[in-house]
């Protein structure tokens, strides 16, 4: 048996993608989704999309964690936007 990867998503380094058995996809023929790491690894594999990307999120967490951090926090609230100066209900010309 032939496996084909098909592009599903791609997230920071990494990428989704769908398995089937032919070249020429066609969604009815996916039978996993597969996690690929930039080389070409094939790091995961998960019956659905939604278990793929939920694991993906994970590696990515565990991954900025174990580095120290280097990431923003995201799970920290996003700071406030700046004030554009305008007033509301004007339009600048």
């Amino acid at each position: 048996m032939n496996e084909y990867q098909h592009h599903v998503l791609t997230k920071g380094r990494y990428q989704i993608v769908a398995l089937t058995d032919e070249a020429s996809f066609d969604p009815n023929d996916i039978y996993a989704y597969a996690v690929m790491s930039s080389s070409g690894v094939k790091m995961r594999q998960e019956l659905t999309l939604s278990d793929a990307q939920i694991w993906l999120d994970d590696w990515i967490v565990r991954e900025m964690i174990s580095s120290g951090g280097a990431g923003p926090d995201m799970m920290a609230p996003s700071r406030p936007a700046e004030s554009s100066g305008l007033r509301a209900g004007r339009k600048r010309r």
